[in-house]
């Protein structure tokens, strides 16, 4: 325990580096946060044009795309609040114990939490519906 407490004479920690989080943020990575975000954006787009394209509908007004945006931005606020507070929690402990660095582990955080939404398969949605009364999806209509 005497190896983490605190230098009375330089009133620093004596145990391991700490995270220098009053660091200005890097230029390179605002621009490579931008530039992921137009990528992204520019998939969306493609995407969305491809699958009308398909269908062979051609759109008269351009309020469905902007409720879709609507719709998508929203969803992506969500995301954006929900994984703050999964990082919070999930990293904590980390950061406090110093077992790793807190760039990295919020960074490994935000991967992980990603690859979850990517890679998840539904099972969870479809378990829920399952529970539902069959007389209940039967009736939507009515």
């Amino acid at each position: 325990m005497t190896d983490v407490a605190l230098d009375v004479r330089t009133g620093t920690a004596t145990g391991g580096a700490r995270p220098k989080l009053d660091r200005p943020l890097d230029p390179r990575t605002a621009i490579i946060l931008l530039l992921v975000l137009a990528g992204g954006l520019l998939y969306v787009a493609y995407s969305l044009y491809s699958d009308v394209e398909a269908t062979g509908a051609k759109p008269t007004t351009f309020l469905p795309y902007l409720l879709l945006f609507v719709a998508l931005l929203i969803a992506l606020g969500f995301e954006f609040v929900n994984g703050f507070h999964d990082t919070a929690n999930a990293v904590a402990t980390v950061i406090y114990t110093h077992s790793l660095p807190a760039q990295i582990a919020v960074v490994w955080s935000g991967s992980f939490n990603f690859l979850g939404v990517l890679l998840s398969s539904g099972a969870v949605a479809f378990g829920i519906i399952s529970l539902l009364p069959v007389e209940l999806i039967l009736q939507v209509g009515s």
